[in-house]
This record gives structure tokens, C-alpha cells and sequence, in this order.
């Protein structure tokens, strides 16, 4: 009875011994096939190793299958901008990095993942325009959840938000005012943009005069837009929110010329906030600092 049971056991020790070659045989398959270009090959291979409990937990497999799906995307999906091949590619990466206790593949995952980021940055910046600016969004997301697994610098990668947060604002901007009824939305995700690039960098010039210029036109608009007929409690409406407006432009252009006391936009711009807010010694102060620079 002892012999039939250590018999039992040894069979079963072999049966998992050989399911578990049968496994690795798949990773090594298609790695095998990787080297020949037969992509569809190593993927169905890899696919099935990776999901399998033998092989599910194996850091080298993941590797393998992170270089197939790049592989796929080098050679057939370079130009999607959607790329699904280079989804997977980093998801397989990340998980080689995560489980892999031996460590071998470690400087190699990062290296992968720091280049198929850098894509997605760049089609996220080669996206940014008014019919694709969705896309330019979910791959700068993606390109932000990859890249700081590999790269932690706060400087690095705070100057990349800044850049991206005003490009999208500068795009939603111009969304707005080809239809300032139909596309308020966009007005606010603007402003929302140019607040997440002052918050990395308070002093970004770029964030701060364009802040301004969407309150000081806001304003105008609103002004331009008023009927002549209006009653007297609707005038006043109107005047009463475009002086807010303007108010709210304000700190935004100080902040602008502060950083920048020679820039014309900005001079202007100050010029007719203070006009509008009825201050005509600073706007005209204003006025003679544009004439100055205008007569260099």
C-alpha cells in the first residue's frame, strides 16, 4: 500500500514537472520565434505562458512577452498613435520589473519603458490639435504613469507637465473660440490647465499671460456680446461681471510683466485692464512703457 501511494505521489511530482517544462518550453518558443520575426508565433506563445499558474509569476516571461509587443509595435504600429501592441508591451514590462526577484532584467525593463514613455509623449505632443487633442490626452496620462516608474527626478519631469498643461490649454483655448456659446466647457478646461501649470510653476510666464488674456477676453466679449436694448438691471449685470473679469485677469498680467517687464502683449494687456477698471494714470503709465519700448 506504501509503494502504490509513493508511486501516486512521484507520478503526480512528474506530471507537474513536465506541465511546468511544458511551460517554460513556451517561453523559450517564443523567444525562438522572436528571433526568427514570426511575431504571431511568439505572441500566441508568450500570451499562453504568461496566463498560465506555472508561468503567470515568472518575471522572464513577462520580460519575453514586454519584447514581443514591442517588437510588434516597432515593426507594424509605429505610425497608431493608439498603439495597442504598445500597451501591452509596457504592462509586460512593469510586471517583469515588479516580480522579477533575480533582478537580471531589471536595467533592461527600465531602458524599454523609458523608451515606449518617450513615444507616447511624443505622439501625445504630435497630437495636439483641435480633432485629436483626446488622444494627445490619454497617451500624456499613460506617458505619466510609466515614466515615473523609471524616472523619479521631480525637475525631469515637472517641466514636462508644465509644457503639456499649457500646449492642451492653448488647444482647448482655440476650441472656445471658434464656438464661445456652444464650447464654454472648453473656457474652463483651459483655465484648469493653466492652474495646473502654475501650480508646478508659479513663476511659468507663459501659464501667467495666458491666464490673463482668457479673463481680459472674456470680459471684452461680454461686453461686445451685450444687446443695446438691455434694461438697466441687465447693464449692470453686465458691467458688474466684466469688472470681476477684468479683476481676475489682473494678477495674472501683473504676475506676466513682473517676469517679463518688456514684453509688449503684456504691457498692452495691462493698458486695458486698467482702463476698463477705470485706473487711466496706470493704464496710461502703461501706455508710455509700450511707446518706450516702441521707440527702441
Amino acid at each position: 500500500m506504501l509503494k502504490i501511494k509513493r508511486t501516486i505521489i512521484l507520478s503526480f511530482l512528474l506530471l507537474l514537472a513536465v506541465a511546468s517544462n511544458a511551460q517554460q518550453s513556451k517561453v523559450t518558443a517564443a523567444y525562438t520565434f522572436l528571433q526568427q520575426s514570426k511575431l504571431d508565433s511568439a505572441k500566441a506563445c508568450i500570451d499562453a505562458a504568461v496566463v498560465h499558474p506555472e508561468t503567470q509569476m515568472d518575471g522572464q516571461a513577462w520580460y519575453i512577452r514586454g519584447f514581443v509587443y514591442k517588437t510588434i509595435y516597432n515593426q507594424n504600429e509605429k505610425a497608431n498613435k493608439e498603439s495597442k501592441s504598445r500597451i501591452e508591451a509596457l504592462i509586460s514590462f512593469k510586471k517583469s520589473l515588479t516580480i522579477d526577484t533575480s533582478r537580471e532584467n531589471v536595467q533592461e525593463n527600465i531602458k524599454n519603458i523609458k523608451y515606449l514613455a518617450t513615444t507616447l509623449y511624443n505622439d501625445a505632443a504630435a497630437s495636439l490639435d483641435t480633432i485629436d487633442y483626446k488622444i494627445a490626452v490619454r497617451n500624456f496620462d499613460i506617458f505619466r504613469e510609466y515614466y515615473k516608474l523609471v524616472d523619479s527626478s521631480p525637475a525631469n519631469f515637472k517641466q514636462k507637465e508644465v509644457d503639456f498643461a499649457n500646449a492642451i490649454a492653448t488647444v482647448y483655448t482655440r476650441i472656445y473660440e471658434g464656438d464661445r456659446k456652444g464650447k464654454v466647457d472648453f473656457l474652463n478646461l483651459a483655465k484648469a490647465e493653466y492652474n495646473k501649470a502654475l501650480s508646478f510653476d508659479p513663476n511659468n510666464i507663459n501659464a501667467n499671460y495666458n491666464m490673463g488674456i482668457l479673463y481680459y477676453n472674456q470680459a471684452v466679449n461680454l461686453i461686445n456680446q451685450s444687446d443695446y436694448d438691455l434694461d438697466i438691471v441687465a447693464l449692470n449685470d453686465v458691467q458688474d461681471n466684466s469688472i470681476n473679469l477684468f479683476k481676475s485677469s489682473l494678477p495674472f498680467m501683473e504676475k506676466a510683466y513682473s517676469l517679463d517687464p518688456n514684453r509688449r502683449e503684456t504691457l498692452l494687456g495691462l493698458s486695458g485692464i486698467y482702463f476698463s477698471l477705470n485706473e487711466k494714470e496706470k493704464s496710461n503709465e502703461f501706455k508710455q512703457k509700450l511707446e518706450q519700448i516702441g521707440n527702441k
